[in-house]
């Protein structure tokens, strides 16, 4: 008898971390692979602790003191976290550093799954960059969590009108397609994004997610067998060409699969998690799940 393809599924993609962030799913199998914030391009200064504009407090007088208090670099937003703060390219910092933080401050927001939050630092950020195509990129995403597919799919067109090499902009539009099931636009994105950036590891299992969601098995497949090239080890890629193995009747192929997962997973970390794909106690759990209903 033929699996059903929502056994053991899960929504993809639980992670909130706007590093590794989650995106919408393509469909009820796919919870591995997310859609990205682009972080390459974040400044990595830190805030300057030398003098720079307005840095030397003790040289103002009581009146020019109280005047740049006005000025703090930190004002509130309507998150209601009471930390959440937006920073302001008038102030003492470098409008580099204002923008670095604002960023970091939305990629908070994000983690902690205040998208409203995010959308609103990271508006503001656009004011300041509106030629950075990551910031449309990363809103987008934003606005895909909060269930804004509208403006979601505006911000990813933008960001590709800014720069149209931009392959974690199509990998995530690709996303955003194949949740709403139109399933052509999804594989034709995932073909740009892997023509731009071969690596894009993720964009190859999300088109296998997504060929499997349309029954093409084979196609899936052989995406993932290009991905297991790229990441010999992964556990999450073995989990899902073993579910795929599963839903096309080959049991055999399956178990195995699902088994060299399971043993991957109970590998140490390796010290550089930046390109770690999925969850482990998720890929876990899911890959236990599949197995299950195998008997």
């Amino acid at each position: 008898m033929r699996p059903s393809n929502s056994v053991g599924s899960t929504s993809p993609n639980s992670s909130n971390s706007i590093e590794n962030a989650t995106e919408i799913p393509p469909g009820p199998n796919s919870e591995v692979c997310s859609s990205e914030i682009h972080t390459s391009q974040v400044s990595t200064s830190k805030v300057s602790t030398s003098k720079s504009r307005h840095s030397d407090i003790a040289a103002f007088t009581p009146s020019q003191q109280a005047n740049r208090q006005t000025q703090h670099p930190i004002e509130q937003t309507g998150s209601k976290t009471p930390q959440t703060h937006r920073f302001r390219s008038d102030s003492w910092l470098s409008t580099k550093d204002a923008n670095f933080l604002l960023k970091k401050r939305a990629h908070w927001e994000a983690s902690q799954e205040n998208y409203s939050a995010a959308i609103q630092l990271l508006t503001r950020l656009i004011k300041f960059e509106p030629k950075a195509a990551e910031h449309y990129v990363n809103r987008g995403l934003m606005y895909s969590h909060a269930r804004q597919t509208d403006k979601a799919l505006a911000d990813y067109d933008q960001a590709l009108e800014i720069n149209p090499d931009f392959d974690r902009a199509y990998s995530n539009r690709a996303n955003l397609y194949a949740s709403q099931h139109s399933w052509a636009e999804a594989i034709a994105d995932y073909d740009d994004a892997i023509d731009i950036n071969p690596l894009n590891v993720r964009a190859r299992i999300n088109q296998a997610i997504t060929f499997r969601e349309m029954g093409h098995y084979e196609e899936a497949l052989t995406c993932l067998d290009i991905a297991l090239f790229f990441h010999p080890e992964s556990a999450c890629i073995y989990a899902e060409r073993g579910r795929t193995y599963h839903l096309r009747g080959d049991w055999n192929c399956a178990i195995a699969d699902y088994n060299t997962a399971l043993t991957l997973t109970e590998l140490p970390a390796p010290p550089d998690k930046t390109n770690q794909l999925g969850n482990i106690a998720t890929i876990q759990n899911r890959v236990k799940g599949w197995m299950n209903s195998l008997t």
